[in-house]
Parts: structure tokens; C-alpha cells; sequence
């Protein structure tokens, strides 16, 4: 039997997820309060820097590690480091462990980004994690965005 699976692909910018190609996703529920969410945004024509929103929790129940608002820190509790690399950015921990990597990478016809991470939601369960190149995004909310997110929500 053949397994399908949803995919959309942008002419301009795509993240790399399930091994696969997608505009935009949302893992979690960005309209709540207080729970985890990412949400990698569609990055719109004549863009090229991807548009990251989350709020990154500890591994265990509940704690807020960091909340990013289109790649800026907006709540940083634990003090996690905002570190520009090649191509992108990686927040650290305290401890210099790195809890997430975004890189975009240029092609002649437009970008891709691969994002690295191992992401829990509030009750400590394993949301995001690396999968070779791309990033595994387990119960995604919406694994493709048909529109920029800041403009449906």
C-alpha cells in the first residue's frame, strides 16, 4: 500500500521537515498562553531569513526556558544566548549546550532552512527532534502553511 503524505513547496523558501519540504508548519498551539509551540513562518518573496516563533520549555513538566518572537528573545528566563552563525542563528543554554540551530542556506532559486533541535512540550514529552538534515516534527499541528500564520491567526 502507498503512504502519502501532505507537502507544498514554496518557489522561494522552504524548511525542511519529515524529510520533506514544506512553505511554513506549527507544532503546538501558538494562541496559548503558556504551553509549547513552534511556529516556522512562511517567509515572504524578496525575503531570505526565516521567521521563528516559539516558547521552548525544560525537559521535564513545565518550566519556560526562552520565548522567541520572529527570532527575538522575548522572555528568557533561564538566560539562553542569542548567537549569530553562518546563515542563521542558535540559542544556547547556560551550560553551552545548544538548544536550537536555524540555517538557511542559498540556492540559485531560493532558500532553505534546516532547523536542529530536541523540543518538549509542558508534560515532557519529545515534540521536535533532528532526523539526518531535517527535523522531525511529531503531532504537528499544521505541517503546511497555506498563508503566513501572523496573517490567519
Amino acid at each position: 500500500m502507498i503512504k502519502y503524505r501532505e507537502s507544498k513547496i514554496s518557489a522561494h523558501h522552504n524548511y525542511l521537515v519529515n524529510d520533506m519540504l514544506t512553505p511554513g508548519f506549527v507544532v503546538g498551539k501558538p494562541n496559548d498562553t503558556e504551553g509549547f509551540y513552534f511556529l516556522a513562518d512562511i517567509v515572504l518573496a524578496g525575503e531570505s531569513m526565516p521567521r521563528i516563533s516559539c516558547r521552548l520549555l525544560a525537559e521535564g513538566p513545565g518550566n519556560l526556558l526562552l520565548e522567541l518572537n520572529w527570532n527575538r528573545i522575548q522572555a528568557n528566563p533561564e538566560g539562553c544566548i542569542h548567537q549569530s552563525i553562518p546563515g542563521g542563528f542558535q540559542i544556547l543554554r547556560t551550560t553551552g549546550d545548544v538548544l536550537l540551530e536555524v540555517q538557511t542556506q542559498a540556492f540559485a532559486n531560493g532558500y532553505l532552512t534546516r532547523i536542529k533541535a530536541g523540543l518538549y512540550d509542558e508534560n515532557g514529552v519529545l515534540q521536535m527532534e533532528p532526523l539526518g538534515d531535517s527535523i522531525s516534527a511529531h503531532d504537528a499541528e499544521k505541517i503546511v502553511l497555506d498563508s503566513p500564520f501572523s496573517s490567519s491567526a
